[in-house]
């Protein structure tokens, strides 16, 4: 009896849902189709508290990649993952939402490191050259502090010729950052 229940699972297909069977040619094409939302939920899982509960995703998704973050690793931080993909599966549109909302988050990201890559080539340009950069500056940004922005640039380069930690050019950076966001 044995032997047949072993044999019996051995030749038993799997069942596969009806929609995994419509859009794919191949088993291979819904184990890699199940992968990809299981790794769209650990990018989700990655994502802060804030964001997360700003995407406004059903209760238990939210909760269940609440509580991933709460984990060690190990087999049930695994099977946590696996739960989240298999949940997120049975709704296919809520993928497609989930797939935009991650690409808006990804492009206000590179969108940001840009700002703060440009802000940071301000910075170093006034302290390398001075009165000059920071005249340019403040043509571009009428608000801004000249006084101010004179005296971090000052201590700036003599922190840089003192070879002293650049607590003048983060401050510089702060300021530039809080001028525009």
């Amino acid at each position: 009896m044995v032997r047949s229940r072993n044999v019996n699972r051995k030749t038993a297909k799997k069942e596969v849902p009806d929609w995994e069977q419509e859009e794919f040619k191949s088993r291979t094409q819904v184990r890699d189709a199940a992968q990809a939302v299981t790794d769209m939920g650990e990018e989700l899982a990655a994502l802060t508290d804030n964001e997360i509960k700003r995407l406004q995703l059903p209760e238990d998704i939210t909760k269940a990649l609440l509580f991933v973050k709460t984990m060690d690793r190990g087999p049930a931080l695994k099977r946590q993952k696996l739960f989240i993909g298999r949940t997120l599966r049975q709704d296919e549109d809520l993928i497609i939402e989930i797939k935009t909302k991650l690409a808006e988050i990804d492009i206000k990201k590179k969108q940001q490191n840009a700002h703060f890559h440009k802000l940071e080539q301000w910075r170093d340009r006034m302290i390398e050259e001075g009165d000059g950069v920071l005249a340019e500056f403040l043509e571009l940004y009428t608000q801004a502090d000249r006084q101010q922005l004179r005296q971090w640039i000052r201590n700036a380069q003599k922190e840089r010729e003192q070879e002293l930690p650049a607590k003048a050019s983060k401050e510089i950076f702060k300021y530039l950052r809080s001028l525009e966001w």
